[in-house]
């Protein structure tokens, strides 16, 4: 078996034995290359630290440096959070790499990361090689925490610089952008900030629970001689509707207080917020018991 295989096996093993682990991914920069990028998530921060200072973690990654090329890369540890747990803005730009400039373009591709790290709100970025058959072209995340924050960067003389001097007969791009969570049914704050996406998540939850429990306790019997697919199709469509409108606005704006609070009372409305929702899922689940 290849060195770094059974290096990657190993860590694998060792690191899915940890308390509080979520996953590891280990991934080529982009496609063929020999740099690789390994994301190890964890439930909380002290989690990761017990994993940062563990012997045996500490061991692998001396190990790890006796299989680098002499003229590779250093290997880099950074702690970041987890995007994807955050609420923000993301951009995503889609690039055709003329054949053979792969090299250029990876270069530029550095040089605008290493700028765009600079700015206020980035929480990261994320390149995605073609896909053979599948996706033809370069796609690159950018991730902001807020709206505003993204247009500055997008904005920015430094930006515009960079795109410049690349050589426009090396590729054409596009971009367009994602909204963060479950987009318009959670405003953002007047600074562009939407709420973060794990409470956007527990607010649907809130008022799609009661929704689902009513339609099997009084849609169900009624569609109970259709096809199966037909009618889960049917009860999914109505609870979506409602959900969209007009339960998870109703909700969001009775808890803007929570997903969205004020700096000066920001940690008394997290926990009393937090507080109200445990207790909104024990009254439904309580209530909606009555029902069969």
């Amino acid at each position: 078996m290849d060195p770094f295989l059974s290096w990657q096996s190993t860590l694998t093993r060792l690191i899915s034995s940890q308390p509080d682990f979520l996953s590891v991914e280990m991934l080529p920069t982009h496609q063929g290359s020999a740099q690789w990028q390994i994301v190890q998530r964890f439930t909380h921060a002290v989690a990761l630290d017990r994993w940062m200072a563990n012997a045996q973690r500490q061991a692998l990654m001396a190990e790890l440096m006796t299989l680098k090329a002499p003229d590779g890369a250093a290997v880099r540890e950074e702690i970041a959070p987890d995007y994807h747990a955050l609420g923000g803005v993301t951009e995503v730009i889609t690039t055709v790499v003329e054949p053979g400039r792969e090299p250029e373009f990876l270069v530029w591709t550095e040089a605008i990361q290493a700028a765009q790290a600079r700015f206020p709100g980035y929480l990261g970025s994320f390149v995605q090689a073609p896909v053979a058959g599948e996706a033809p072209h370069w796609a690159t995340l950018v991730r902001f925490a807020t709206p505003a924050q993204l247009d500055a960067w997008l904005g920015s003389g430094e930006r515009r610089g960079l795109l410049d001097r690349a050589d426009p007969t090396m590729s054409r791009w596009s971009s367009r952008r994602l909204a963060g969570g479950f987009g318009s049914w959670f405003e953002p704050d007047a600074a562009g900030t939407s709420p973060p996406a794990w409470k956007q998540t527990a607010v649907v939850l809130l008022v799609l629970f009661p929704v689902v429990i009513l339609e099997m306790r009084f849609l169900s019997p009624y569609l109970a001689g259709l096809p199966t697919t037909v009618g889960t199709f049917i009860g999914n469509a109505l609870s979506v509707c409602l959900v969209s409108w007009p339960l998870a606005g109703l909700a969001g704006a009775a808890m803007t207080w929570w997903l969205k609070p004020p700096a000066a009372h920001r940690w008394r409305n997290e926990i009393g917020g937090a507080a109200v929702m445990i207790a909104l899922y024990a009254a439904e689940i309580g209530i909606l018991s009555l029902l069969f």
